[in-house]
Order: C-alpha cells, then structure tokens, then sequence
C-alpha cells in the first residue's frame, strides 16, 4: 500500500537529486516481412521498396529525425538479385550505410526470414550489402497470446551467439529493441525502461546481478503511424509524455525513450505527408526535452545516465504518474494506469478499505466487477480496443484500449 508519506519522501528525493529534468529519446522503427517478396523476378516489387525506402531516407536526413530499418531476408535478397546486375555498388542498404544518410539511420537484420535463414544469416547478408548492421533485435517475443501459450519465447535463446544456418557466420545480439503487438507476440512492451530482464518468468525483474549479456529497451507506449493514421493524435501523444516529464507527473531519475512504428507496406505519397508533419512538430519541441536518437545512439546516452545517475538501469510504466497526489487532492483515493493500455490496467489505492470496482465497455455493459482491498490488475486482452469506464466506488474514469 502507498501512503502519502511514502509519496511526500519521494517527492523530495526526486526534486532534490536531480535538477536537470531528464529528455525523452524518440526514434522511428521500421519493418517489412519475409511474405512482401521483394526478392521475387523481376524486381518490380524490390525496386519500388527501393524507391519509398530512399524518399523516406531522404526525409529523415533533410530533418535530421532517426530511423531504424529492421528488414527481413527479401530486401536485402532483392538488392543482391538486381541492383547493378548482382553486384552491391548502387544496392539500399549500401547507399543508407553511407553519407548522407549514415549520421540518421541504422539498419537492423530480422529474425523473421526464409529458407531456413536466421537472423546470424540475415546480418550476414546485410554485411555483403555494406549495410553496416547493427546487433539489435527487434520484435521479439517476450510473451504469447492465449491460445498460443506453447508458442516460443524467443528472446531467451539470443542471450547465447547464434550461428548462421546458411553461412555458418556468428552473431551476437547486444539490446533487445521493443517486443512484438502481433499474434503469436503478446502485449507490446509498454515501459520505458532499460534493463536487463532475469528470465522468461521474470521478465520485467532487473537482473541486479548483471550476469545477462542482454539490455532490454522498452518502446514507450509507441503509436503506430501509417496512411490511414491521424498523424496529429501521435503528434499529440508524444508531447503529452514530454510534457508528464518536464511537468514531475514522471519521476526525474528516470531514463526515457520511445519511437513511432512504422510498416514499409505503407511507405508511399500519403505516408510521407503524414510523417514529414510529425516529424515537423516535434522539431518544434526543444532539443532539451525531446531528442531524435537511433537505438545504438539511445543505448549510449543511456551509459552516460547511469554514469551520472549512479543507477544500474531504469523502469518507468507508460501511464504510471509518479504519485497520485494529484487524484489524492481532487479527493480520489487511487490512481489508474497506464492510459492508454494495451491489455492490462492496475489500479492502486491509497488506503486499506474495500472498494467496489466496475469497468464498463462503450456499448454500455458492465464487463467486469469486483471488491477489492489491495492493489489490483485486470486483463482486458480479450476485449475490442476502444473506450471504456472504470468505476471505483462513486467516481469514474474513462481509459482507452489500443
């Protein structure tokens, strides 16, 4: 249980140790997929993907934002297959690799691939590229959806060098960058932490020994942006949590970082009008709040934080306030988060009585109902994405599924 004495001490402690309020790091992640055949004859496919992925490089250096391509095995196939009659001289991931685009963008290899490669073979083949790949996976599973609970958790095993099953190349992943939203994935990574997960079991436990070669970095309660988007709401989104920073709604010994996900598929005229304006507004945000960093770039700011903060890592739920004095003074005896949730929310409670509590769906039914006396979780995965009410004796509070 919480009192308000715990959260008056932490109060202090926060406003007194660190002065300097912390930035938020955003960068832009993107994917495409082994079923997008952009290695297939005669080329239409990859030489379009070619194409977007230069008008989008093109936007990320002329406004100096970040990106992050993570590509499946086809991209990279096709470039091999048709740039320059087979060989890499005017091929992508070469010309993102090289000035002018270099200083913006990295390129991370997937695991998702074909004909038995892996992802030790895919960096491979970005190699051949001159891509200059990262060690960074992304989109792993940290955790799987009900039915599919004998499903692979799959960032487990890349704490151990995989091995090319092609080329026999090993690979070592060094962060693990964002879980998958997808089926068989389960609950994106909603936290803004760094760390180093203790195990499959425990995966948001810190593993205070440091013995686990992996870094974990959250996504940030990350929106989604593609042509069908209202680009102004992720505008709004990410300015919200600059401002829950910069206002001590979020705590200041924390590190933060989050990033907009983007789908290559989407990659086209509307997509870049939508992106461009994003990314205009939130250059308008000072550097000093908001900071455009790739994943690496973040990962090395990070090493500097723990430097100067004397931390070993850094956790912070999306939706969590740092207190809940401020429900306390609108006479509210608990806080709700995080908002908006993907599957899960917790309630808190700032006393020992029991409380009655009712979530209500848009169409008006009451979908779940209970007494509780202590802190609380309860799991909405099952449940269309939209606006719900959360009842809690006599007060009401709506929360958004997405």
């Amino acid at each position: 249980m919480k009192t308000t004495t715990t959260i008056f001490m932490l109060l202090l402690s926060f406003g007194s140790v660190f002065a300097q309020l912390p930035k938020l790091y955003i960068h832009i992640v993107s994917h495409n997929e082994p079923t997008d055949s952009l290695d297939k004859l005669p080329g239409t496919k990859y030489f379009n993907a070619k194409s977007n992925a230069l008008q989008m490089a093109d936007i990320v250096d002329s406004k100096n934002a970040k990106w992050n391509l993570q590509t499946s095995d086809g991209f990279v196939i096709g470039a091999l297959n048709y740039d320059a009659a087979g060989t890499t001289s005017t091929d992508i991931f070469e010309i993102l690799a090289n000035p002018p685009y270099n200083d913006n963008i990295e390129i991370d290899p997937r695991s998702k691939n074909k004909n038995g490669r892996n992802i030790a073979d895919q960096w491979y083949l970005l190699d051949s590229c001159g891509a200059n790949p990262t060690m960074t996976l992304g989109g792993f599973i940290w955790a799987v959806c009900p039915p599919a609970t004998s499903s692979s958790i799959d960032w487990f095993q890349y704490r151990n060098p995989i091995i090319g099953n092609i080329y026999g190349n090993s690979w070592q992943c060094s962060i693990l960058s964002g879980a998958g939203s997808l089926f068989p994935h389960c609950n994106d990574l909603n936290d803004f932490g760094i760390f180093k997960p203790l195990s499959t079991t425990n995966f948001y436990t810190h593993d205070t020994s440091l013995t686990n070669n992996l870094w974990c970095m959250g996504v940030g309660c990350a929106p989604v942006l593609d042509s069908l988007s209202d680009e102004q709401s992720i505008i709004d989104l990410i300015q919200g949590q600059v401002d829950s920073i910069q206002n001590g709604l979020w705590p200041a010994n924390k590190f933060y970082v989050t990033r907009i996900m983007t789908n290559q598929r989407e990659y086209g005229p509307t997509f870049f009008q939508k992106i461009s304006k994003v990314i205009d507004s939130l250059n308008l945000i000072p550097s000093s709040q908001l900071q455009w960093a790739t994943i690496n770039e973040t990962f090395t700011a990070f090493q500097s934080w723990q430097t100067s903060s004397g931390s070993d890592y850094s956790q912070w739920q999306c939706g969590q306030t740092i207190t809940g004095i401020d429900e306390i003074a609108k006479g509210n005896n608990h806080i709700i988060y995080p908002n908006p949730f993907n599957n899960i929310i917790t309630i808190d409670f700032y006393d020992e009585q029991k409380h009655r509590v009712e979530i209500v769906d848009f169409l008006g039914r009451v979908i779940y109902t209970s007494i509780v006396q202590s802190d609380t979780s309860v799991d909405l995965s099952k449940f269309l994405n939209g606006i719900y009410l959360v009842r809690v004796d006599d007060k009401a509070e709506k929360i958004i599924k997405h």
